[in-house]
């Protein structure tokens, strides 16, 4: 916690028991000087709770019976209430996770919830309420600067009444009633590295410029400056030169993917909620690219394209997952992302459909292939789609995870035993026709007994319990792929009987083969 102590009062709402009372235990556990003050099960009871108990933080599952997370949180906005919200989202709900963060939720976990992501989002709350209002005045050096101001401007809730205005005004002449123009220029991952340049360079240019005084500073994002200016004449001329010059020159001697956006205002009080404005509309960059300035509000004005989103190629993807056809993925993915410059669209809807395209593959994938779905960091992959504000970032996440499917399919198996093998390549061939144990030994002139013991030695697993998720696993690749019933599917996989084909399904995944491919189609 970085020598941080800061008292908390947590509210859990969550309509799943077990994972709820495991929220709790671990908190208790990690953390026993928070104070858990309520628990619900469902939103309209949470609602009520938050209402009268107050809390710092509350953790809300974003589906549940009754008033989902979203609906509770979209209650609470309604009633004034502005609370520090932590979803709880499944990688499938993703898409629901992007409409609560676009209401202002503090932060997200993904189940299954770890130790080390409780971890990190309850630390990134104690660091917000340490930051808080109540502590601004106590900061060293909160005076020292202009550029120190309107730092502390932009981190605490200040009021126009607060006497940071007033010091801004006598001390350095700023007409804190006056016109600004906020610049903010994004840098993405590459901002540790290229920060230093980018604003040597900056300043350099705009020194040119001789018409306008201003400050450059970095924010609590981490991945951008900010240049805010004052005391100016002229905002069109200014903006011109900008987009003309200083963009070019910076894409030319830094980096290409840089962002900017622009917006104009009046006074220093409203300083952090404009920087915020503008922050939400640079994701614009993605449907116009990153060598014009992004400029509000003149974005909002912007024609836009209804999505029609391409069913067919989710398809095709989930076929390629299937059958681990790299080379076909490959070929589908970039058909995916060429789809979305075919029009201009809103950034947040082509985000969306990342997300639920992402989120599609990643749910075949832990259906048919879980260990590897466990190699991936599905987290990682939805939160950069959530994340993005170029078009790079955006691809870039999709190229990632064909990496992540492409690199688990190219290792090597550890099984070395030329038997087992061979005992692998005949059941791949013939499960259909439901070979057995015995049938293979035979073919291989080996006793049933030594091969069983033999592959539950090399695999940790025996015959029959293989070759029943080897067929249930093809099972679900039919149901899923192609319209076929439940007896067909049966007899597709080496199941003379249906009903008791069913119950095997039933047994593996908890579903009948028709509520697995109505959830899953």
């Amino acid at each position: 916690m970085g020598g941080i102590n800061v008292s908390m009062k947590i509210v859990i709402i969550e309509d799943e028991d077990r994972t709820r009372e495991g929220i709790v235990k671990l908190i208790k556990k990690q953390h026993p000087q928070y104070n858990i003050i309520g628990e619900a099960e469902n939103g309209l009871a949470g609602f009520d709770m938050i209402m009268y108990q107050k809390p710092d933080v509350v953790i809300v599952d974003i589906k549940m019976p009754i008033l989902d997370g979203i609906g509770m949180i979209m209650k609470l906005k309604e009633n004034g209430i502005i609370q520090r919200i932590i979803i709880l989202s499944g990688y499938s709900d993703f898409e629901y996770t992007h409409k609560a963060i676009k209401l202002g939720v503090f932060d997200y976990l993904l189940k299954p919830i770890t130790v080390d992501d409780l971890n990190q989002v309850l630390n990134n709350v104690e660091n917000d309420m340490y930051m808080s209002k109540a502590n601004w005045l106590e900061k060293p050096g909160m005076f020292n600067s202009l550029e120190h101001i309107f730092r502390n401007i932009l981190l605490y809730d200040l009021k126009e009444s607060d006497d940071i205005y007033k010091y801004a005004s006598q001390k350095y002449n700023v007409d804190i009633n006056g016109n600004f123009i906020i610049v903010e220029i994004y840098l993405g991952s590459d901002y540790c590295k290229i920060k230093d340049m980018t604003r040597k360079n900056i300043i350099i240019l705009l020194e040119r410029y001789k018409k306008i005084k201003y400050c450059i500073f970095e924010t609590e994002y981490k991945s951008d400056l900010v240049i805010l200016i004052y005391d100016f004449n002229d905002s069109s001329s200014f903006k011109q030169y900008f987009n003309t010059i200083i963009i070019n020159e910076i894409h030319r001697t830094v980096n290409d993917h840089i962002v900017f956006g622009w917006i104009c205002f009046k006074g220093m009080v409203n300083i952090k909620n404009h920087l915020h404005i503008i922050r939400k509309e640079l994701s614009w960059s993605i449907i116009l690219g990153n060598d014009v300035i992004i400029s509000y509000p003149e974005v909002t004005k912007i024609t836009t394209k209804q999505i029609l989103y391409p069913i067919h190629i989710e398809t095709n993807a989930k076929t390629a997952v299937c059958n681990l056809d790299i080379s076909k993925l490959d070929m589908i993915f970039k058909y995916f992302l060429s789809w979305w410059h075919k029009d201009l669209y809103e950034p947040s809807n082509v985000i969306n459909a990342f997300i639920r395209f992402a989120s599609s593959i990643l749910n075949i994938i832990k259906e048919l292939n879980f260990d590897l779905f466990e190699s991936i960091n599905q987290k990682e992959i939805l939160q950069g789609i959530l994340n993005s504000v170029t078009w790079f970032e955006l691809e870039n996440a999709l190229i990632i995870l064909l990496k992540k499917i492409s690199s688990k399919n190219n290792k090597k198996t550890n099984i070395s035993n030329l038997i087992i093998m061979k005992v692998l390549s005949l059941i791949d061939e013939f499960y259909k026709d439901g070979i057995t144990l015995d049938e293979i030994a035979t073919k291989l002139n080996i006793t049933p007994e030594y091969l069983g013991s033999l592959f539950n030695k090399e695999l940790g697993v025996n015959f029959s319990v293989y070759i029943k998720d080897y067929r249930i696993k093809k099972a679900k690749e039919l149901l899923l792929l192609r319209k076929l019933r439940a007896y067909e599917v049966a007899e597709l996989v080496g199941y003379s009987d249906p009903r008791y084909f069913s119950r095997v399904f039933k047994d593996v995944t908890g579903m009948t083969p028709g509520e697995y491919q109505k959830t899953y189609k």
